[in-house]
């Protein structure tokens, strides 16, 4: 399984704001390229996660930091909310509140992530079979993450959202031993 996020009710107050100024901008690709560029920086660096995050290290110096590093090679108004974060003592939700961004992203593109786990690789065919019945089944464009399980012996498990759709044969198998035990 992939790893679960965990969005607080800030994150996504501060991913509102994001999405705002994305749409303001007039182009929420340029920018989401850009807010992953950042977010990668900050994941890649140990040490600048902990300068970032620790309350010993005053604002200013901070902020210095992030207009070192990111001055004239991001948006202002992206570099802006990377200080209001700082200022806010938010800065160590920064990939929560890139996680609510993207959920928001794909909310209003009518885009959905669903995770398709199997047991072998599926090949291409396979994969744009199944992608087609899910897009026409869910009236959306789907994300794919594609998950390869070899305990799950056969079928297929679909993650939508909070739904889990199991098909496969160990979960047949174990539902016929729970009710031949019973």
């Amino acid at each position: 399984m992939t790893e679960q996020k965990i969005i607080s009710a800030v994150s996504k107050k501060y991913a509102d704001a994001l999405i705002k100024t994305a749409s303001e901008l007039g182009s929420a690709d340029y920018f989401t390229k850009q807010l992953d560029e950042v977010t990668e920086v900050f994941n890649s660096s140990k040490d600048l996660r902990i300068v970032m995050t620790n309350s010993s290290i005053s604002v200013a110096k901070k902020i210095g930091i992030i207009d070192e590093i990111f001055g004239g090679k991001i948006d202002k108004k992206l570099l802006n909310f990377l200080k209001i974060l700082v200022e806010k003592n938010r800065f160590s939700e920064l990939n929560s509140i890139k996680a609510a961004y993207e959920q928001s992203l794909e909310k209003l593109s009518n885009i959905k992530t669903v995770e398709v786990t199997s047991a072998v690789e599926l090949n291409f065919e396979n994969r744009s079979n199944i992608l087609f019945k899910l897009e026409h089944k869910l009236n959306c464009e789907i994300k794919p993450v594609w998950i390869v399980d070899k305990d799950l012996i056969a079928g297929l498990k679909f993650k939508i959202d909070d739904c889990v759709i199991d098909t496969s044969i160990r979960t047949k198998l174990e539902n016929l031993s729970k009710t031949i035990t019973r």
